[in-house]
């Protein structure tokens, strides 16, 4: 009986072998080869070449956690901590107030996996958008390091190690003390 099988098997995996040895013998059509384009820089809407850059260092005025009702599109409210100077002229003064936008919420998820926040789209008086690079993201507690340790040692004992799914990751919260560091570059336009 095993031989038979041997020999079913052997045949079948021949008969299909064949047959798929033809799919990998059609004819490659060359490919049509377009010219590169170049432009020059100059003539470009934007001059990215520079890397001189200015830090803003901010907190937010309330604090925010994933716990309260947020919801995308928000605008929240910064405070610029120190003056930001370029080439002795004073861009924005420590007090200031500068508003940004809650791009994006992320809750916490099961097996540990933590809450986040994504603040972008910060409006600057006298600054462009794109002079800036300014996205800042918050984490909650990361407790995957932990929770999957723990459901492999449980898998030993039925159902026990399927629990740890409903360990939760931890929030995220932007806390007044925390300092937002988003960059300005003067030199792009």
């Amino acid at each position: 009986m095993n031989k038979f099988l041997s020999v079913l098997f052997l045949t079948l995996f021949l008969m299909f072998g064949y047959q798929l040895r033809g799919f990998c013998n059609e004819e490659v059509q060359p490919r049509e080869i377009t010219p590169e384009v170049r432009v020059n820089p100059a003539e470009l809407p934007y001059d990215y070449s520079s890397t001189v850059r200015v830090p803003i260092y901010l907190s937010i005025t309330k604090q925010i956690s994933t716990k309260d009702d947020l919801h995308e599109g928000e605008k929240l409210d910064f405070r610029v901590i120190k003056d930001v100077v370029y080439k002795d002229t004073v861009i924005l003064k420590s007090g200031d107030i500068v508003t940004g936008t809650l791009e994006t919420i992320i809750t916490s998820g099961m097996n540990g996996f933590p809450a986040e926040v994504i603040i972008d789209d910060f409006n600057i008086p006298n600054v462009k958008p794109s002079q800036l690079i300014s996205t800042y993201n918050k984490r909650g507690q990361n407790r995957c390091f932990w929770v999957y340790p723990l459901k492999w040692s449980l898998t030993l004992i039925p159902f026990v190690g399927s629990l740890t799914n409903f360990i939760m990751g931890g929030e995220a919260k932007v806390k007044t003390s925390d300092i937002i560091t988003i960059y300005y570059y003067p030199e792009w336009k």
